[in-house]
């Protein structure tokens, strides 16, 4: 099935739109922001392989391929999935993908969990191959979905408390985690409590990154309603073992054994979802910052850090309200960004003509 793309479709935002946005930190550079991709079902994975063919994932079930330069691309598979918060979330290929062909999503089933699965592409034909992880509790919301792999090989998979907060402190639970697995789902060697848990007491986890430095950060949703609580989503360097908190107190607010995130929303909301860290001397002062896509927040929101990566220098906001809800981004290997809007459905916003949509930001 073949839909059209539009790689010309230019919206020619200048540095200006960044500068009444408070933040022109690219001084002296053109840059752009293309639709590279419309008329999606909540666009949520995307990754690149090594021939530069592009591979994303809509929530409904779709998995499409884009082969490098062209103009259409092709739904590869359809998976039948439970969609609320959940349904087809993160994607990510195998770094030996050139070797193995294999790409491994992150899916809510209509049966009974969240699993991991690993797939096959072979000839611009995707198949399954094998479930290689399943029991990860779901919930109507909080099923997390973020997948991505590390630069020590392994595979790291953000999960959520599924609306049962205590599971979060269980760690024999794989609800309200970071995991951390092989490609065969076993849990990976050196993980701190001998199973696949690397990090808990997480409340949802969409997006993490690490920097040149291997440092992992990762976003978290805050509470909407649990407890009276509000807000306070959070940014948060990752360590394998440590508790995030969650449900034992509001971000911004853990002592003794719990971990504080480097940075949390307070009263605001982002609801941030995907994260990466941006490189390429091209970027100038963005280079080495995280950035995450916020939802509710509807804007990039952008974080630079001191030399350790322990503390915010410094958070800025970009796109504020331009495109709607945003869910994720990447950075493409020649250094452009994508980002996806996450308007269908909503009433506020509104979805905008076209929604939703990849975006492509970059300089020409």
């Amino acid at each position: 099935m073949k839909k059209p793309v539009s790689l010309f479709f230019l919206l020619l935002l200048s540095i200006s739109l960044f500068t009444c946005r408070k933040d022109a930190a690219i001084i002296g550079k053109k840059l752009h922001i293309k639709v590279f991709v419309k008329n999606l079902e909540i666009p949520w994975g995307m990754d690149f392989l090594p021939n530069g063919d592009f591979i994303f994932s809509e929530r409904d079930g779709k998995i499409n391929l884009l082969k490098k330069g062209a103009s259409t691309y092709d739904m590869v598979m359809f998976r039948f999935v439970e969609v609320s918060e959940g349904g087809l979330l993160g994607i990510a290929a195998d770094p030996d993908f050139s070797n193995t062909q294999h790409i491994y999503i992150y899916e809510t089933t209509t049966a009974d969990s969240n699993r991991v699965v690993r797939l096959k592409l072979e000839n611009d034909v995707l198949t399954e191959e094998k479930i290689i992880l399943k029991g990860i509790p779901k919930g109507f919301n909080h099923d997390g979905g973020a997948l991505r792999f590390g630069p020590d090989g392994f595979l790291y998979v953000g999960t959520g408390d599924a609306l049962i907060p205590n599971l979060a402190q269980d760690k024999s639970s794989m609800a309200g985690k970071i995991l951390r697995i092989d490609k065969n789902g076993n849990a990976a060697p050196g993980n701190p409590f001998n199973n696949r848990v690397w990090s808990y007491g997480h409340r949802n986890v969409q997006g993490f990154d690490w920097n040149k430095d291997g440092k992992m950060i990762a976003t978290e949703h805050g509470p909407t309603s649990e407890f009276g609580w509000c807000c306070h989503d959070e940014i948060n360097l990752i360590e394998p073992g440590k508790n995030y908190g969650w449900p034992l107190a509001l971000g911004g607010t853990e002592q003794d054994t719990l971990t504080p995130p480097l940075y949390h929303s307070g009263n605001d909301t982002w609801a941030p979802s995907g994260g990466i860290f941006i490189n390429g001397p091209e970027w100038t002062t963005w280079e080495n910052n995280f950035v995450a896509a916020g939802l509710r927040g509807q804007r990039l929101i952008r974080f630079s850090f001191d030399g350790s990566t322990t503390s915010v220098l410094e958070k800025n906001d970009t796109l504020t309200g331009v495109f709607g809800r945003l869910r994720n981004i990447l950075q493409a290997p020649d250094g452009s960004i994508y980002f996806t809007s996450s308007n269908l459905g909503s009433t506020n916003p509104l979805p905008l003509p076209g929604d939703d949509k990849i975006y492509k930001l970059s300089f020409e």
